[in-house]
């Protein structure tokens, strides 16, 4: 045991001296990463096709399309190139990947009855991507799940679509409070910029509220997310913001 105590430290500063910095153009910080922008991407490939292999993906709607393309290209990270997927099932959730994945769920849209709704949700989604959340929450698990060597050599790439591959469950992308809570922020500013209604997030939330009271099994969008009366108080700060601008 002490050996390996030993070795420990060694591999993560061997690890660590591969380190990439990258700007985070949300917390407005450099950040120390083992995961490059191209590893993301790397990351969100072998994650979607695991996606497609497990879950029913129908032909992603029109609306769903144009409105994910429109706030792509108001948000913090408008290189990358995003795709919007659709699930087939009941579940009212909606999710993203790294690297520029969104998927939602047709029991989602069932519930939503407005463009505006849809932009701030989707706003949401490409807000944890733009902060890059789940490089965030999935780095420990890759990280040791491949050989320091191989993550340092020319094989990188295709060690961590692998790993990821190997590795990911949804349950990888469980976010804290304050990520949650900023992506709702992000989600209505980018929804804003993009020309429709951020209060389209208030009324999805009231939708959510009524749920709540009807229901003994939340939403997947309240599970492990901070309270809606939060949320919302939140967005209506977001909101008052945006029309002092």
């Amino acid at each position: 045991m002490k050996k390996m105590g030993f070795i420990f430290p060694l591999i993560l500063i061997f690890l660590f001296s591969g380190c990439a910095t990258f700007y985070n153009p949300v917390t407005k910080k450099e950040e120390y990463t083992l995961y490059t922008e191209k590893d993301e991407i790397d990351m969100g490939r072998a994650i979607d096709k695991k996606i497609q292999r497990e879950f029913k993906i129908i032909p992603t709607p029109e609306n769903v399309e144009k409105i994910g393309q429109k706030i792509a290209k108001v948000c913090d990270r408008p290189n990358l190139k995003y795709t919007f997927r659709v699930i087939k099932g009941k579940e009212i959730n909606a999710f993203s990947v790294p690297g520029g994945f969104v998927y939602i769920y047709t029991g989602l849209l069932e519930k939503i009855t407005s463009d505006d709704e849809l932009a701030c949700i989707i706003g949401h989604e490409i807000g944890h991507i733009c902060a890059r959340d789940g490089v965030h929450r999935l780095q420990a698990q890759i990280l040791y799940s491949i050989p320091a060597t191989i993550l340092l050599s020319k094989t990188r790439s295709a060690a961590i679509q692998k790993s990821v591959d190997t590795v990911f469950t949804l349950t990888m992308l469980k976010y804290s409070r304050e990520e949650e809570l900023r992506a709702d922020r992000l989600g209505v500013i980018y929804a804003f910029k993009a020309g429709y209604d951020p209060e389209g997030m208030i009324r999805f939330f009231e939708k959510l509220k009524e749920m709540e009271k009807g229901t003994l099994k939340l939403p997947a969008f309240l599970r492990n997310h901070p309270d809606v009366e939060a949320r919302m108080e939140n967005v209506r700060k977001t909101i008052e913001e945006l029309k002092k601008e």
